[in-house]
């Protein structure tokens, strides 16, 4: 397989991979699903040489893992993980920083930070919608077609998944 052809299939896994995360209504299973799909928009940022983008990816990563175990942990033990994340969110976005893209991407990663830690339901959806938005940014500077699908693709997911959410008798955990 070429470089070029892996290039492109990580980030259609990975875009695959984030549409079906979404669209569902289980907020554990959409955590699982983003895990896997970020590992994916680690490999693809580094394959384009977006360092910044495959940075904050490895960090979004990590941080999806930490929410999820401790989503139903004390509040202190979440407030002091979502503070290391945050905190590590900002130093990788200064090693690699890149000029105004990585402030919006920066501001897209914290914001999903405080999302993944604090937010359930449709909140955590929209707030994936407005992060996508953020991140095709990224997508168009560094001229990667399927991150702009993905962003696409993952903002509609959102906005459907928030919308199942809400229509659902009983908000899945």
């Amino acid at each position: 397989m070429s470089y070029e052809v892996f290039t492109h299939a990580t980030g259609l896994v990975a875009l695959a991979l984030n549409v079906w995360a979404l669209v569902g209504r289980c907020d554990a299973a959409m955590r699982r699903h983003s895990i896997i799909a970020g590992c994916l928009w680690t490999v693809n940022n580094a394959l384009l040489g977006a360092v910044g983008g495959a940075a904050l990816s490895a960090v979004s990563v990590s941080r999806t893992a930490s929410s999820a175990i401790t989503l139903e942990r004390s509040r202190v033990a979440r407030r002091n993980t979502f503070v290391f994340f945050a905190g590590l969110t900002l130093v990788a976005a200064g090693l690699t920083w890149h000029g105004w893209v990585s402030a919006v991407t920066l501001a897209a990663s914290l914001m999903s930070t405080y999302a993944m830690f604090y937010m359930r339901g449709a909140a955590l959806r929209v707030v994936m919608l407005l992060v996508s938005a953020m991140w095709m940014v990224h997508a168009w500077h560094v001229d990667s077609l399927e991150q702009m699908a993905a962003n696409v693709l993952t903002a509609a997911a959102a906005a459907y998944g928030a919308w199942q959410v809400t229509r659902s008798p009983r908000h899945a955990a």
